[in-house]
């Protein structure tokens, strides 16, 4: 598993909303506020938390910060199921991940999968009476954004 890195403003999404605001009790532990604490110099626009959104020091726009085990790829997962399995389990993931797109970006490492979308993947196989081999081909921790 990968270590994780220190927080680099390339992993925001680009249209995740940023915080700026000071003053706020919540802001050390605030993904957003981290963000905006790492923004660089030459980005000068882009959606952000407005100040009418702190009301009575709660913000309803408060993201803890909070490190998740992502995984990726699906070789060692599918390594022992059989083949008049295989296609329905594929069909399964391509719908629940969005699309056939969305599962080899997940597959690739593109996206990495959250711990619930690993625990629906894993019951998935058990339901088809799999048990052993339910890992991803690869891990790390990054900062959860979703």
């Amino acid at each position: 598993m990968e270590a994780l890195q220190d927080f680099d403003f390339s992993m925001v999404p680009p249209t995740w909303p940023i915080c700026f605001l000071t003053g706020c009790s919540l802001a050390s532990a605030c993904l957003r506020h981290k963000a905006g604490e790492h923004l660089p110099a030459d980005l000068t626009f882009g959606p952000a938390v407005y100040p009418t959104a702190l009301s009575e020091d709660r913000c309803r726009w408060f993201k803890e910060t909070r490190v998740m085990r992502g995984a990726w790829g699906f070789n060692t997962i599918f390594s022992d199921v059989k083949l008049r399995d295989s296609h329905t389990l594929r069909l399964a993931l391509h719908d629940y991940l969005g699309s056939k797109g969305s599962y080899y970006r997940y597959h690739s490492g593109e996206r990495l999968l959250s711990p619930e979308q690993q625990e629906w993947i894993v019951a998935l196989f058990r339901s088809k009476g799999y048990e052993d081999h339910l890992s991803f081909d690869g891990y790390s921790d990054v900062y959860d954004f979703g």
